[in-house]
């Protein structure tokens, strides 16, 4: 069974503004999520897109132990960041972004425009299959 939901539509991000989605959505039972990311017919040059996951746990500030990051040993032991930043010469209209599910919680999406130029009609989707 696939899943599918709409974070944001048709949004604008100004110069240098940011915006936080907080889904705050169980995503214990995928193995990896892939999330679209991109304006109608226009580019996202200069868009930053940080995703953060989350195990809840009371007593905390946010209600979760957060992670953006994960080191992965079978492959390297290098941190990989579920962060990615546009350039601000793109032209192309969008992206997508898969990323492996480390917690149970879905905590937040975090977009940034880094460009010079406020960026129209971004969306976000998030997708998955079942493990």
């Amino acid at each position: 069974m696939a899943f599918k939901k709409v974070l944001m539509q048709n949004k604008t991000i100004p110069v240098g503004g940011e915006k936080r989605l907080m889904p705050g959505l169980d995503v214990s039972k995928w193995d990896r999520l892939h999330f679209h990311i991109g304006a109608d017919a226009r580019s996202v040059a200069g868009l930053n897109v940080r995703i953060l996951f989350g195990t809840p746990l009371k007593g905390t500030h946010c209600g979760a132990l957060l992670a953006d990051s994960t080191v992965w040993y079978e492959d390297s032991v290098s941190e990989r960041e579920f962060s990615h930043a546009v350039p601000t010469n793109y032209n192309g209209t969008g992206f997508v972004m898969s990323v492996p599910v480390i917690a149970p919680l879905l905590y937040d999406v975090i977009l940034k425009n880094n460009g010079s130029a406020e960026l129209k009609t971004i969306s976000v989707t998030v997708m998955a299959q079942e493990i």
